[in-house]
C-alpha cells in the first residue's frame, strides 16, 4: 500500500468513526430519554427539591454514564486504528490511564458549567442563552490561560528546547512578527504518537512556542520555522480572540435553539423526564440532545470560518519567511507524518475538515515561491 493509499483509508476510517460516534451518542441520548431511563433515574437520584448535593451526584452519574458507553468507541478509534496505521506509541495501560486523567480533570469543570447553566436558567428563565453565551468568552478565555499551566503539563512533558540554533532562529520569528513569548519549549509527544506539531499555547503572559520532539527529528529548520511563522500568524492577526468570538455566536444560536425546541418538548411532554422545567435538573438529558443536534447542524459554518482563516495565516507565514518552498515541504512533511488525507473528497472537507485541503495548502506555497523568485 503507498504512502497516500495509506493516508486516504486512514483519514477514511477516521472520518466514518467520526460521523458514528456523533450519531451514536445523539441516539443514544434521544433512547435514554425516550425509553424511559432518564425519568427513572430522575426519580432514583433527585427528589422534588433536590439539593446542591443531589445535584451534583446527578450530573456526576450522568457524565459518567455518557463516558462509559462511549469508551469502547473511543478505544477503537483512538487506540485500536492508530496501532493499526503505526501511528500509537501508547499501551493499553497508558491509553487508558490517559483517558481516566481527562475524565477525572474535565468532570468538575463539567459540573460546575451544568450547574452555572441551570442556575442561570432559573434566575433568567426566559433570557438565559443570552446570559451563557455572554459568559462564554470570559470562561474560554481562562480555560486557555489555565490550560497550558495546569492542564497540557499532566499530559506531555515540557522542556525549553535544546537545539539553541533553532530556538535562536524562532526568537527572532517572533520579534519580527512583534510578538512577545514567555518560553520557547519542545514536548514529548513521541510518547503517544509519531505525529509531528507546533503550535503557540496560552495567551497573555503565559503565551509561548511548544514544537513536538517528532517534529524537530523530521523536519528542517527552515520547515520549523515556516509552521510556526503560521503558528505567529494566529497570534498576530488575533485568530484566537476570533476563534474565542466566532464559538461564542455558535454558544448563542445553539443556546437559542435549545430554549426553543426544549421549552416545546417539555410543554408537549412534561411526562417524558418529570419535568416542564427547563431549569430543572431533571431537563439535563433534554438540554445536551438539544444542544448536540443543533451544534452538529452548525458546526459547518464554524469549519468554514475556519478554513478562510488557514488560508489567511498560510499567506503570513509565506509573506513572513519568504520560503514557499519550505512550507510547501512542510505541509508534505505533516501530512506524511499524521497520514492526512492530501485531497479528501469536497463534501469532507465541507462538513469535517476546519483546514483546506493539503494539496491546496502546498499549490498556494509554491506559487508563492515561484513569484517571489521572478520578482527577486
Amino acid at each position: 500500500m503507498t504512502n497516500q493509499s495509506r493516508s486516504q483509508t486512514y483519514s477514511r476510517t477516521r472520518e466514518r468513526l467520526a460521523l458514528i460516534s456523533t450519531a451514536t451518542s445523539l441516539a443514544g441520548g434521544v433512547l435514554f430519554v425516550t425509553t424511559g431511563m432518564a425519568r427513572a433515574l430522575n426519580h432514583k437520584l433527585l427528589r422534588r427539591r433536590p439539593t446542591r448535593t443531589e445535584r451534583v451526584r446527578y450530573q456526576t452519574a450522568l457524565s459518567i454514564g455518557s463516558w462509559v458507553s462511549g469508551l469502547p468507541l473511543a478505544y477503537y478509534s483512538g487506540f485500536v486504528i492508530e496501532k493499526r496505521f503505526g501511528l500509537s506509541n501508547q499501551t493499553r495501560g497508558s491509553w487508558a490511564a490517559d483517558q481516566i486523567k481527562a475524565e477525572s480533570m474535565s468532570l468538575p469543570v463539567q459540573i460546575a458549567l451544568v450547574e452555572g447553566m441551570q442556575w442561570t436558567m432559573r434566575r433568567w428563565p426566559r433570557h438565559w442563552w443570552l446570559v451563557i453565551s455572554g459568559a462564554a468568552i470570559p470562561l474560554t478565555s481562562l480555560l486557555m490561560f489555565l490550560f497550558p499551566v495546569l492542564i497540557a503539563p499532566r499530559f506531555n512533558r515540557y522542556e525549553p528546547l535544546k537545539d539553541l540554533d533553532l530556538s535562536k532562529r524562532l526568537s527572532a520569528l517572533a520579534e519580527r512578527s512583534d510578538l512577545s513569548v514567555a518560553e520557547i519549549l519542545q514536548m514529548d509527544m513521541s510518547r503517544r504518537t509519531s505525529k509531528a506539531n507546533a503550535f503557540f499555547a496560552g495567551i497573555g503572559k503565559s503565551k509561548r512556542i511548544v514544537v513536538s520532539d517528532t517534529m524537530l527529528d523530521m523536519f528542517t529548520h527552515e520547515e520549523i520555522e515556516t509552521v510556526v511563522a503560521h503558528e505567529a500568524g494566529h497570534q498576530v492577526n488575533r485568530d484566537l480572540w476570533r476563534n474565542i468570538a466566532a464559538s461564542s455566536l455558535l454558544t448563542l444560536a445553539v443556546a437559542g435553539a435549545t430554549d426553543f425546541a426544549g421549552r416545546r418538548i417539555l410543554t408537549a411532554r412534561p411526562g417524558l423526564v418529570g419535568t416542564s422545567d427547563l431549569g430543572d435538573p431533571r431537563a439535563i438529558a433534554v438540554i445536551g440532545i438539544s444542544f448536540g443536534i443543533a451544534g452538529t447542524l452548525l458546526t459547518p459554518l464554524q469549519l468554514a470560518h475556519s478554513r478562510w482563516i488557514e488560508r489567511r495565516t498560510d499567506k503570513f507565514a509565506l509573506d513572513l519567511t519568504r520560503n514557499g518552498e519550505a512550507y510547501a515541504s512542510a505541509l508534505e512533511k505533516l501530512a506524511e507524518a499524521n497520514l492526512a488525507d492530501p485531497d479528501p473528497p469536497r463534501w469532507v472537507t465541507l462538513l469535517m475538515h476546519s483546514h483546506p485541503p493539503i494539496t491546496e495548502r502546498v499549490a498556494a506555497a509554491r506559487r508563492h515561491a515561484a513569484s517571489a523568485g521572478s520578482t527577486g
